[in-house]
């Protein structure tokens, strides 16, 4: 597989998308967290979208997916990989891979990230970026979109 198209976007102030209410799939950043690409031959791609969920002791129930548009490419609950124990400043990994087809070889496609809400918890969010300190609980890291030729 080869890359169409990645982005790894970590801003210096922190971003926090609420998963305090619920929420139909929505951009995450129309204008840092959208990829455009060709579709490879086969019209198929793999999706892989990596990011923080963060703020409570008990997580949220989210998806997530791409939008072209206001369309709904595709989405899917992600899976969730605790580093330690839940505690309000435990981070929980999210990561959804997702295979697409059906798309138009050489066709340009214009995707953004997204995420909805499905069951929400107080406090918490889907959080990246974040200053580089000494401080904790204040950086997050990249939300990672990335484009794959499953060829």
């Amino acid at each position: 597989m080869s890359v169409l198209a990645a982005i790894a976007y970590d801003p210096t102030t922190a971003v926090t998308k609420a998963t305090s209410a619920a929420l139909a799939m929505t951009a995450l950043d129309t204008s840092n967290l959208r990829c455009v690409f060709a579709a490879p031959a086969n019209g198929r791609v793999m999706v892989r979208l990596n990011g923080t969920i963060h703020g409570a002791t008990t997580f949220p129930q989210v998806l997530l997916g791409v939008l072209e548009g206001s369309t709904v490419r595709a989405r899917m609950a992600p899976n969730g990989y605790l580093n330690g124990t839940a505690l309000a400043t435990t981070f929980l990994k999210i990561e959804a891979l997702i295979p697409i087809g059906g798309l138009t070889p050489g066709a340009t496609y214009t995707w953004d990230a997204a995420y909805g809400v499905e069951t929400l918890v107080a406090s918490t969010g889907i959080k990246y970026g974040g200053p580089n300190n000494a401080t904790t609980n204040d950086g997050f890291g990249a939300f990672i979109f990335e484009v794959w030729d499953t060829a």
